[in-house]
């Protein structure tokens, strides 16, 4: 009968360098700007105001 053994792991320390190279990934600056849209309140107003403003649909004539 065979006894499997599980060998012992001992926990693996970083150096200086190992260290500042994950550091260096980790803290990646994020571009300051984007293209990306950006939401603004203040379109709603105008598109409100062009809806009010538009001309109304013409109403059908009714049969006599």
């Amino acid at each position: 009968m065979s006894v499997q053994t599980t060998p012992v792991l001992s926990p693996v320390r970083a150096g200086t360098a190992e260290r500042a190279a994950v550091t260096a990934l980790a803290d990646e600056p994020e571009a300051p700007f984007s293209d990306a849209p950006v939401y603004t309140p203040q379109g709603a107003g105008v598109l409100l105001l062009l809806a009010l403003a538009s001309p109304r649909l013409p109403k059908e004539p009714r049969p006599s």
